[in-house]
């Protein structure tokens, strides 16, 4: 027997252990339907639900219900392993945003960068760091940058601990 998308899921939303019950469920709730499309797609179910013999219609009924749920886990796991693959990015060390760096008077640039490798002055490889730096440690930092050591990411100028970005944040890195 055929069952549509829509009568399996009707099946699994009234799933109960016997043939009988779901069969029960499924009557109730005939007479409070509006929806004439949702009424007959109900009483299609029972009608077929009707002509499998009980011991096969109770493991048709608990098969499709297994099959509901491992496709909504299925789901719910691809979404995570999704997002968890979207948050690959590092987190933030070195310098806090409204730490005292940030306000001294010889600081002149923010920069956040990644660490290429271990040979860096700072870090290790794969972190990513932020700090305020003057105009010979961002000297030094552009050095360590031409010997592929770090990447900067992105900078700011910095005056009176007000941050002056060279161009708009990028929303995907």
């Amino acid at each position: 027997m055929k069952f549509t998308n829509s009568e399996l899921e009707m099946i699994y939303q009234y799933a109960a252990p016997t043939k009988e019950e779901t069969l029960t469920g499924l009557k109730e709730i005939v007479p409070v339907i509006k929806d004439t499309l949702t009424r007959v797609i109900v009483e299609n179910t029972i009608d077929k639900l009707k002509k499998i013999p009980e011991p096969e219609c109770s493991r048709f009924i608990a098969d499709t219900k297994a099959y509901f749920l491992e496709k909504r886990d299925n789901s719910i796991r691809r979404r995570l392993a999704e997002a968890k693959a979207q948050v690959k990015e590092p987190p933030i060390q070195g310098h806090d945003l409204t730490g005292v760096e940030r306000f001294m008077q010889e600081t002149r640039h923010m920069i956040m960068l990644d660490v290429l490798n271990n040979d860096s002055p700072v870090g290790y490889k794969g972190e990513r760091y932020r700090f305020f730096l003057s105009d010979e440690g961002y000297k030094n930092a552009k050095k360590s940058e031409q010997r592929g050591e770090i990447k900067i990411k992105s900078h700011a100028a910095v005056a009176a601990g007000k941050l002056y970005p060279d161009k708009k944040p990028e929303i995907d890195r």
